[in-house]
């Protein structure tokens, strides 16, 4: 009996974590402004949350290079949400798969 239920437990658990793939994901974006003060705050803020494994923006040029743990998904908005209330400076923001998909060069050009 006990191992039956451990048996049915394992299938559970292994049918559940085939559902849902789990990866680490890169963000690529440009912060708007010139404010290193602002950027360096916002900097250390995205490296508190949960999730994230390394956060960079550049203060000369404001180019954003984030690494994620592993998790399920990365969407533009949980991006977005990571700069809180200056999200309206981000522009050009890009999501990638870690050894998946190619990291753009920085600048950006041609973003909208």
């Amino acid at each position: 009996m006990r191992q039956s239920i451990i048996l049915s437990l394992f299938i559970l658990v292994t049918t559940f974590s085939f559902g849902q793939e789990i990866n680490k994901y890169f963000a690529q974006a440009h912060f708007k402004t010139d404010d290193v003060a602002l950027i360096k705050n916002v900097e250390e803020s995205i490296r508190a949350q949960a999730g994230i494994w390394m956060a960079r923006i550049d203060p000369t040029n404001g180019n954003v290079l984030i690494f994620t743990g592993e998790l399920p998904y990365l969407t533009e908005e949980e991006l977005l949400n990571l700069f809180g209330d200056y999200a309206d400076l981000i522009a050009c923001p890009y999501i990638g798969i870690v050894r998946v998909d190619e990291i753009k060069t920085f600048p950006f050009e041609d973003c909208e």
